[in-house]
């Protein structure tokens, strides 16, 4: 007796039904979900899991994470700055292989506080966001990493404030201050912008409209230091100042672009004067 065609007898259709129904639900479920909005927002972490064991950042570290406009991530790892791509579908992301610069820190523990963040980072397939909270999970749905959103302050002004060299770009390459020294810039009201450029003082004549910047007739002191990259490192410094065309500020940090916005130098308020 064939029971396909009797709609009398619910028992044999409604299960059909039902199994139609639930993997079409379950897709649309997947696919109909908002990419989550992360451009443009830093964040710092708070909290981290490493073998099922949770973890705080070690006391006098940072460590941030900042999404670009351009697919690309950024912040300090605790010591070095670090770099990726990233690609966000709904509540899924995936962040690329990082790079970073290769200072080294002596504080114990920081070095391999960083070595697991950036692998945390490398296995996070997820992400949970709301106003003021982060979390990225791993392929299981383990929420690994754990951040607070960062509220900029008031930006402070170009004009008089001191502004100390956190990195500089160069090509494809981000570089960070080499250690023990100190790379300062000074945009005076008189059109003067004065430092240190890492081993001599340098001075220049710089022009302002709205946030169009440039630095010309650029000279310095006439010191040699025989520390390994000082003096190159300030070559590099004089000469992208030469080829900055625009500024931002956002809170605290200063970043100086070239043509096309390709950034060049990124500066952090100085806490003290120097």
């Amino acid at each position: 007796m064939n029971h396909t065609g009797n709609t009398g007898m619910p028992g044999f259709t409604f299960p059909v039904v039902t199994i139609l129904l639930l993997p079409f639900l379950f897709a649309a479920g997947c696919t109909g979900q908002p990419d989550v909005h992360l451009e443009g927002t830093r964040w710092t972490l708070t909290g981290y899991v490493e073998d099922g064991i949770p973890a705080q950042p070690l006391a006098g570290t940072r460590i941030t994470l900042e999404f670009g406009t351009d697919n690309r991530i950024g912040g300090s790892a605790g010591c070095n700055l670090y770099f990726a791509s990233y690609e966000v579908s709904g509540t899924g992301i995936t962040i690329g292989q990082a790079g970073s610069t290769e200072m080294y820190c002596s504080t114990p523990g920081v070095m391999e506080q960083e070595s697991t963040y950036l692998v945390l980072l490398s296995t996070v397939k997820s992400v949970t966001v709301d106003d003021n909270n982060l979390t990225l999970s791993d392929a299981q749905g383990t929420p690994v990493l754990s951040f607070a959103k960062i509220v900029p302050p008031l930006p402070e002004p170009l004009v008089g404030t001191t502004w100390r060299l956190e990195s500089f770009h160069t090509a494809d390459t981000v570089s960070s201050v080499i250690s023990g020294t100190t790379i300062t810039a000074v945009f005076e009201e008189d059109g003067r912008v004065t430092g240190s450029a890492g081993c001599n003082t340098y001075f220049a004549r710089y022009n302002l409209t709205g946030n169009l910047l440039s630095i010309s007739t650029i000279g310095t002191t006439k010191m040699h230091c025989s520390a390994p990259g000082v003096m190159q490192q300030e070559s590099t410094y004089l000469a992208l100042l030469g080829k900055v065309t625009t500024f931002t500020i956002e809170g605290e940090h200063l970043s100086l672009s070239g043509a096309g916005g390709a950034p060049l130098l990124s500066f952090a308020k100085a806490s003290l004067p120097v």
